[in-house]
């Protein structure tokens, strides 16, 4: 079985863009990141940017100087952490992160043009000529300027290449065009060129997409026709062949033929097509399943797309106008079941077949007929009891080695979910927190679990999900805050939350009542109000006895340990400003008020604990001077305030003993 996600918008407007026949021109390339979750992304004409999927927004952007284009998709090298770009035809650039200019970053102009360059983890780029010649980067730009061999004949030109890696052997595949289609395929160790030529397998029908898939030192070859026909050549590495006929079989056939497509291997069952329908008016993404030749899933699209395909991380992506779609899949397993349709849907009905009839079987226990007859009365469909709902939770844990384990951790959630609307006393809290611990969730795939934990005010959970899904909409995140301003300190306190990250800079005052009752003074006074360790030795001898309370009372927070730590989980988490403002605004002034004084308490905290960081830097070093003079200043001028207060108290006291006593004296007090 196999389905799409709801899909979602990463480039809004791309720059560089036009229309070739009313459809875009297109991308370069989108090619996976040095993290999970990124993509780079080469437009048509100078600009490579560095997106966050899950954020849809970019992390750097980097663009080559005007009268220069990029010819080939920017790629990055996760050995060294850089990027590798050419531009006009023969200019190779390399840069980190931290670069800003392009004109600044290494470059290197080589003696032949470059078709593109290739890399993926765990081995070292390479770069194809567009003369059919391919070297190792380092070898390339060990002697830029080297003469480079010329494989393909005149004429002969690459319409398409694509990289794998299996064990220790790095493969690069590419085919050519003459009179006829040319397969080549490069390995690394030995490195060896081996030539097939494409035999036609629909005859009078143009070829319009190419995808390639490496298993088992066997090459599969995929190859997409104007007349709706999808045929597969398969390769054996383990023999080396040169200038050999490679037979395409055919291997299934789409409802209509179509004058643009792309097709792309999602799994040794599965591949997506991008094809126009002529009788729709439409241009229709769909995947299928080969090994039983049936679409399993098909979404429509208008008449604007670049007939481009790529696939990473179980995501598609798809040019669609001026904009770059995103477009979520799953794909379960083959088998007769999933292709006939019987299989049960992930999206609508979770994993009924495994959470809830067959529940009894996965954990061992089989109840007899009788009994089943008996529960089967009122329904068809048996539940299993609560207290199994946790053998069977970690039943599914243990598989994590299995090759569907993130799709059978979202069944079982789902399926949870399922009773969980169906019966709202059942609430298996402690399942569900092991299975978004898994980090194998998503908001898209599982949207209810964050609605089930907000009915159920359950603030561990919400902070589960704020911390593990990595989708989150910025409209749910403003409700999770929502709930943590509004949420009783009652349920707080009964609430398992660990607050040892804040203990040490969050002081908070247990009782208020008995906080804001006066203390006696104690004997410990002080000079003049003030420190005895003085900037100057002028001050008065006399001294005034300081409360304890105002001198030990530190700053408290104006929230609970626990509270700032769901407040702390909201701050933390990735979202952006622009898609949060208009929710926030949605906020009653109470809460404004109150997430206010939190932001302002956060706020001193974070300046205190940083401030000895800032001013040991050399930048720092002429306001640290004026701050010092400031001070300086101030302590001398409060020096001379407390002073004045002493001799005033003394003079106030002289009087009282005046009336006393019917003696009197006189004494100047010299104040200036």
């Amino acid at each position: 079985m196999a389905a799409f996600r709801e899909e979602f918008t990463l480039i809004g407007v791309l720059t560089g863009t036009v229309c070739v026949g009313g459809r875009p021109e297109g991308l370069k390339g989108v090619e996976s990141g040095g993290e999970a979750d990124t993509v780079v992304v080469t437009d048509a004409g100078r600009a490579v940017t560095l997106y966050k999927v899950s954020d849809q927004k970019p992390l750097g952007s980097w663009t080559v100087k005007q009268g220069q284009v990029i010819t080939a998709p920017a790629v990055y090298n996760h050995g060294a952490g850089e990027y590798i770009t050419v531009h006009d035809d023969k200019v190779i650039r390399i840069w980190k992160d931290s670069d800003v200019n392009l004109e600044k970053v290494f470059k290197a102009t080589l003696s032949a043009a470059v078709c593109r360059i290739h890399s993926l983890p765990d081995c070292e780029p390479v770069v194809l000529f567009r003369g059919g010649s391919v070297q190792f980067l380092d070898t390339v730009l060990t002697d830029p300027l080297q003469e480079v061999e010329t494989v393909l004949q005149d004429g002969e030109g690459i319409l398409w290449s694509d990289m794998y890696t299996e064990g220790d052997q790095s493969v690069l595949v590419y085919i050519t065009q003459k009179v006829s289609h040319y397969l080549y395929i490069w390995s690394s160790n030995p490195v060896v060129t081996q030539k097939y030529t494409l035999s036609p397998c629909s005859a009078g029908s143009c070829v319009l997409s190419f995808s390639g898939s490496l298993r088992n030192k066997t090459y599969s070859l995929t190859i997409l026709y104007a007349s709706g026909r999808v045929c597969q050549g398969l390769v054996s590495l383990v023999r080396c062949a040169t200038e050999e006929a490679l037979a395409m079989t055919p291997l299934l056939q789409l409802a209509e033929p179509s004058e643009n497509g792309a097709v792309a291997i999602l799994d040794e069952s599965h591949i997506v097509t991008l094809t126009t329908s002529r009788s729709k008016q439409k241009d229709t993404l769909s995947i299928w399943n080969t090994k039983f030749q049936t679409v399993q899933a098909t979404k429509e699209l208008p008449l604007k797309t670049s007939m481009q395909l790529w696939c990473h991380e179980h995501k598609i992506y798809v040019v669609h106008g001026k904009a770059v779609m995103v477009v979520p899949y799953f794909c379960e397993p083959s088998c007769l079941a999933s292709a006939l349709g019987k299989g049960r849907d992930l999206q609508t009905a979770g994993l009924e077949t495994v959470s809830f009839a067959n529940w009894d079987a996965l954990v061992g226990n089989v109840p007899n007929v009788a009994e089943v007859k008996k529960s089967s009365s009122g329904s068809r469909k048996t539940h299993a009891p609560e207290n199994q709902i946790p053998s069977i939770v970690q039943a599914a844990l243990r598989g994590h080695e299995a090759v569907d384990f993130h799709l059978t951790i979202g069944k079982v959630t789902l399926g949870l979910l399922n009773r969980c609307q169906r019966d709202p006393r059942f609430y298996p809290q402690s399942s569900l927190t092991q299975l978004i611990q898994t980090t194998l969730l998503s908001y898209s795939s599982c949207p209810d679990l964050v609605t089930l934990a907000l009915e159920k005010q359950d603030v561990c959970l919400l902070q589960l999900c704020i911390q593990c899904l990595p989708d989150l909409p910025e409209s749910v995140i403003c409700s999770c805050l929502k709930a943590f301003l509004s949420v009783g300190e009652d349920l707080l306190r009964d609430a398992p939350l660990s607050t040892e990250h804040v203990e040490d800079y969050i002081d908070v005052t247990e009782n208020p009542e008995q906080a804001s009752e006066p203390s006696a003074p104690d004997a410990a006074v002080t000079q003049n109000g003030f420190s005895p360790v003085a900037l100057e030795d002028d001050s008065c001898d006399i001294r005034t006895p300081e409360p304890q309370q105002q001198r030990n009372a530190p700053p408290t927070s104006p929230v609970s340990l626990k509270r700032a730590v769901l407040l702390n989980t909201v701050l933390t988490c990735p979202y952006s400003e622009t898609f949060l403002l208009p929710h926030l605004k949605t906020l009653s002034i109470g809460f404004y008020w109150f997430l206010y004084v939190c932001l302002s308490f956060l706020l001193y905290a974070v300046l205190d604990a940083h401030f000895t960081v800032v001013v040991m830097l050399p930048e720092a070093k002429k306001l640290l001077y004026k701050i010092h003079k400031f001070v300086k200043n101030q302590v001398k001028f409060y020096s001379e305030l407390n002073k004045v207060e002493g001799s005033l108290t003394e003079i106030h006291r002289m009087k009282h003993q005046a009336r006393d006593s019917d003696t009197y004296s006189i004494e100047v007090l010299e104040l200036y």
